[in-house]
């Protein structure tokens, strides 16, 4: 998959931030991603799980080495957090490109009857040919892969209809693999999410952060919530202004300045002036859970 073009004046006041320091790798990470190398062999497909709201930065680019010509399945998810027209802009994109995609929603339960019967539809050539010899097919074994808290174990939960695995809002809950039986014929490994080892670009950083896949403290919070800020500056979904009763004559207020009127408004303060880390937790809070509006950080444009 290409790499989409970059627009670096918004991120011209992180320049600051180094790629370099927006690693967040744990050992377990690094040993499941040795385990994912030999798993892959005793799979018949994968299920790709990313993030709906960026699509492009959601995508391991490690898993395009690793799978060759493993069949995948890309799945959407949080769909319900993403814009809409700029989600069908992508469905578009994804369409001319060949990919098997679906746009899902595990929280809102969007979407994920479809899945087994697109995997049997992409399976079908390999289960006919175990009829052609007269054997019955065997389940079909799957695996889940995607990078940290884009809900890989919310979505195994959903398709099983019950607590399959441990579940969290932060990044590496799950520890462990298992083998789950999704239905009759198909047996899913869950993995745990894996993350590039680097990553070399400052938006992508970013945004994989904004939107979870990295520790908040890794960056900060208060440069998150003012990456955030210059987003939705430019993003005509967001609710911003109006979630927090804001002055429209403060739509060309910096980030960090636009910050402290959000502070002021909601009163987080300390002593001497505006709690910026208060603020800048209950403004990601808020973003995380869609109450600024349904916001796509990235455009196939």
């Amino acid at each position: 998959m290409s790499e989409k073009p970059k627009d670096i004046s918004s991120l011209d006041r992180f320049k600051d931030v180094n790629p370099q320091e927006i690693n967040w790798f744990p050992g377990h990470m690094y040993k499941a991603e040795k385990q994912l190398q030999q798993k892959l062999k005793r799979v018949d497909a994968v299920l790709e799980l990313r993030d709906a709201r960026i699509p492009f930065a959601s995508a391991n680019l490690e898993f395009e080495k690793l799978l060759g010509e493993k069949k995948r399945l890309v799945l959407f998810n949080k769909t319900s957090l993403s814009d809409e027209e700029a989600t069908q802009d992508w469905t578009r994109y994804f369409q001319v490109q060949g990919i098997a995609f679906l746009f899902i929603d595990v929280l809102e339960k969007r979407g994920l009857r479809k899945i087994l019967p697109e995997i049997r539809r992409m399976m079908q050539s390999r289960q006919e040919r175990f009829q052609r010899k007269g054997i019955r097919p065997p389940a079909l074994r799957l695996m889940v892969i995607g990078i940290p808290n884009v809900g890989k174990s919310s979505l195994i939960n959903g398709i099983t209809h019950r607590k399959a695995t441990e579940t969290g809002p932060t990044p590496g809950v799950t520890r462990h693999q298992e083998w789950i039986l999704l239905d009759r014929d198909v047996e899913l490994l869950d993995t745990p999410g894996i993350l590039f080892p680097k990553i070399a670009n400052l938006e992508t950083g970013l945004q994989l952060t904004l939107t979870g896949a990295i520790k908040d403290e890794i960056v900060g919070k208060e440069r998150i919530a003012e990456f955030l800020l210059s987003a939705l500056h430019e993003n005509p979904a967001s609710r911003l202004f109006q979630h927090y009763a804001l002055d429209p004559s403060e739509e060309e207020v910096e980030p960090e300045l636009l910050l402290e009127a959000i502070g002021l408004k909601r009163g987080c303060l300390k002593k001497g002036g505006v709690d910026r880390q208060r603020t800048a937790s209950m403004l990601l809070k808020d973003f995380r859970s869609g109450k600024l509006g349904r916001i796509s950080l990235e455009t196939p444009h």
